[in-house]
């Protein structure tokens, strides 16, 4: 599948703030000077091959009742990565989970509604798993620092990205 010049400045803008409003397609075709049913017909396309995951909220933790969270990292034997990757993923405080090429490399957040729900979750995930909690970093957040993540797919002239 090609993807053109008009699809990389649609991904741009689905990656800003998507208004809620009942057709959302068309402020961001008017940003891209399509419609709103062009606009939607190729966030489907990119959808079906593969290139939109999905288009999700983000949350803040901390606004949910949320107010505890920790990032784990866990040193497990390579053959169990994706055994012991499902069991993290049975919770549902746990986001992130990814495999890293380190000593420890399962890396996962935790975030909950106490520092005691996520001890009980790591207490869990330690014994369903077997892994020794001396495998086990818990780098438990301290001060929480958000920034705006977006992936820029266009240059500010309106070019493509190289």
């Amino acid at each position: 599948m090609t993807i053109d010049e008009l699809d990389l400045r649609i991904l741009d803008a689905l990656q800003d703030d998507l208004q809620l409003v009942p057709d959302p397609w068309e402020p961001i075709g008017a940003s891209v000077g399509i419609s709103g049913e062009e606009v939607l017909k190729r966030v489907n396309r990119l959808s079906e091959c593969g290139i939109i995951r999905g288009i999700v909220p983000t949350l803040e933790s901390g606004k949910r009742a949320y107010m505890a969270s920790t990032l784990i990292a866990l040193r497990v034997p390579e053959e169990r990565i994706a055994e012991i990757a499902a069991i993290v993923n049975e919770y549902p405080e746990v986001s992130h989970n990814f495999r890293r090429e380190h000593e420890y490399n399962l890396w996962f957040t935790i975030a909950a509604a106490s520092q005691d729900r996520i001890l009980e979750i790591i207490q869990e995930i330690l014994e369903k798993s077997a892994i020794p909690p001396d495998a086990c970093l818990n780098l438990t957040t301290i001060e929480r620092y958000k920034i705006h993540v977006t992936f820029p797919l266009m240059h500010s002239h309106g070019g493509f990205h190289g």
